[in-house]
């Protein structure tokens, strides 16, 4: 059978009390949205199509590219999928319907639902066993064990239905069911079209309807700053776990945090309080110190950062290098056993095998225009406190003065001293 994906991304997201739409916000680097599509794509769904709310730039940017679909009003998720619906005329087979919002659904409980209805039932929706008090839609069973109604908790409590079992939200139905949307009336309250009602009227049509059971924390909702905070603990935990069963020592583990995509090689030694952004690969036996901030960056082999060094803008560091405390480095791809142990700034440069940078060495990329390149070749000492005008290039076996402005190439084998001449008078006593 095949299979489609609607992910509804239209909800105002209020409660975020952000400029930014509610599925664009980042859980360990990667938008709420992505999460979801991601899940698809792991579990070997193609096609989805994306609800989306009507003039949101931001929204119709990320998702350009994709089939997509508008809801012009916010009238509950029913109405969601009905809107989606009109991209379906033709389609016939399973859809699985996943909320922007809900980010940690699994690939695996995507697979089960889609097995249920491949087994023959109509509607598989999810859900999970919680014995204390809660918020959420509960689901209730038939005498024959069959869900027959999911009804939000403040209806459970008016009609004193007791029920443990949670609803997850995500669903996953027969496109047949589809037709089942047209019937189900909008709320009194609100006005809108609850997607729930979908399984109290399949069921009264005596339609098989499954219940897989799943972890909570793959539908954990975000409405608001505290329950994205609470996410990020979550993603940031598992990232960290699997780091360390995969070989990567952390000292103070709750102190680092990772970005989705971080690549940590055997034997590496992280100290407390490093930051990972986006893109960013370790090699093997790496050591990074206190207080790093790494983004965009390849560490490559036996190399050891910090503390409170800066990678950024594709820098590539190669084997053995130092790179220590206070040093920032951008754009710059340094060979190996580079060392520069103390307040410099490296950008757009390139730097040979062996070389060292003094304390307080400045690239001088930025001519107010355009950035410019420095080039130091292998075997080189750059003296404290030096200034390199870019575009530069320092040759090899090259010795710079320390104190000194360089604006003029360096050829190799050579000794340059680009510093004022110090003059010293003395001082009449009266």
């Amino acid at each position: 059978m095949d299979i489609c994906s609607i992910i509804l991304s239209a909800g105002k997201g209020n409660r975020m009390q952000s400029s930014i739409p509610k599925p664009l916000h980042t859980i360990s680097g990667k938008t709420m949205l992505q999460w979801v599509i991601d899940a698809n794509i792991a579990a070997k769904i193609k096609k989805y199509v994306i609800v989306i709310p009507k003039d949101n730039k931001e929204i119709e940017e990320v998702t350009k590219g994709l089939e997509t679909v508008v809801q012009l009003f916010p009238l509950g998720t029913g109405d969601a999928v009905i809107q989606a619906k009109k991209k379906l005329k033709d389609f016939n087979g399973i859809i699985i319907i996943c909320f922007a919002d809900t980010p940690f659904i699994s690939p695996e409980t995507l697979k089960k639902l889609t097995q249920a209805i491949k087994n023959g039932s109509k509607i598989a929706i999810s859900g999970f066993k919680k014995s204390e008090k809660n918020n959420y839609g509960k689901i209730v069973f038939s005498k024959s064990n069959q869900p027959s109604e999911i009804i939000e908790e403040k209806d459970a409590q008016i009609r004193k239905i007791k029920s443990e079992y949670c609803n997850g939200g995500i669903i996953a139905i027969n496109s047949e069911i589809l037709n089942y949307l047209d019937k189900i009336k909008s709320n009194k309250l609100t006005k809108e079209i609850y997607l729930t009602e979908i399984v109290k009227l399949a069921f009264l049509n005596k339609e098989k309807i499954d219940f897989i059971e799943i972890n909570e924390n793959e539908i954990l909702g975000i409405n608001n700053q505290i329950e994205l905070s609470k996410a990020e603990k979550i993603s940031q935990d598992t990232l960290r776990n699997k780091a360390m069963i995969n070989g990567v020592k952390l000292i103070a583990p709750e102190t680092v945090f990772f970005n989705f995509d971080t690549k940590i090689g055997k034997d590496v030694i992280i100290h407390p309080n490093v930051i990972f952004g986006k893109n960013v690969n370790i090699e093997k036996s790496v050591e990074i110190l206190s207080f790093s901030h790494i983004e965009d960056s390849v560490i490559k082999e036996g190399s050891v950062i910090g503390p409170f060094a800066r990678l950024r803008g594709k820098a590539i560091i190669g084997p053995m290098s130092r790179i220590g405390n206070f040093v920032e480095i951008k754009n710059s791809k340094l060979k190996e056993q580079v060392k520069i142990n103390h307040l410099s700034y490296v950008g757009d440069s390139e730097i040979g095998k062996s070389t060292n940078i003094g304390a307080g060495t400045i690239t001088c990329n930025y001519d107010g225009k355009q950035k410019n390149k420095t080039k130091i070749g292998s075997n080189s000492f750059i003296g404290s406190n030096s200034s390199l005008i870019a575009p530069i290039k320092i040759g090899d076996n090259v010795t710079l003065a320390a104190g000194s402005v360089f604006n003029k190439n360096v050829p190799s084998n050579s000794l340059s001293i680009g510093r004022a001449h110090q003059v010293i008078k003395k001082i009449k006593k009266n």
